[in-house]
């Protein structure tokens, strides 16, 4: 996998240079909300979204035309909703600071070596790019949504009121992954068909 390849012109790639734009912004919240919380989980994410809006801009071509549409919306938000997280709760003890950490610090570890594999493949929302079989995905279906339900747990972690955020994040990326499967099937038969 390379990670400096050619950047897609704007014009044949319009929503990969759009999500990154939308990454980055995301980028920007989460560095803020590093700087104001101390949380690591925020400069996790922060990193996260630079990466996802670099793999955006030199992404695969989508095997299929789709329009924006359901899937595009529950990937934007799925990926936005981890900017919302309350802050530490003021009981939180530095023992609670340092296991949420720690939880961050896997849970992001898994979600980044799945980004890596997908290199060009890497997109937000549901698109045929091509499957990946190989490392993390060869033992998870789904190994960065896993990564991020680990480091967003560890959220829950320094405030209860978090594990409502999680819940939506939960049923989100299931969604996700709900339509990523569907995607794929679809290209299966497609090919049988063929």
């Amino acid at each position: 996998m390379k990670l400096v390849g050619p950047i897609n012109h704007w014009r044949t790639d319009p929503s990969g240079w759009i999500g990154s734009v939308v990454m980055l912004g995301f980028a920007g919240i989460a560095a803020w909300r590093w700087q104001n919380s101390g949380l690591l989980f925020y400069a996790l994410t922060f990193l996260r979204e630079i990466a996802a809006g670099w793999f955006l801009l030199t992404r695969r071509k989508n095997l299929a035309q789709q329009r924006f549409g359901a899937g595009a919306v529950f990937a934007y938000v799925s990926s936005a909703l981890p900017l919302m997280y309350l802050s530490p709760s003021a009981g939180s003890s530095s023992n609670a600071l340092l296991a949420s950490n720690v939880v961050a610090i896997f849970g992001f570890a898994i979600a980044t070596v799945a980004l890596f594999e997908l290199g060009a493949a890497f997109g937000v929302s549901p698109a045929n790019r091509g499957a990946v079989k190989s490392g993390v995905y060869s033992f998870v279906q789904h190994p960065m949504y896993v990564g991020y339900v680990l480091a967003e747990l560890g959220l829950c972690i320094v405030n209860p009121w978090n594990v409502s955020i999680l819940a939506a994040s939960i049923i989100l990326y299931a969604l996700r992954s709900y339509l990523e499967n569907a995607i794929m099937r679809l290209r299966q038969y497609g090919k049988l068909c063929a």
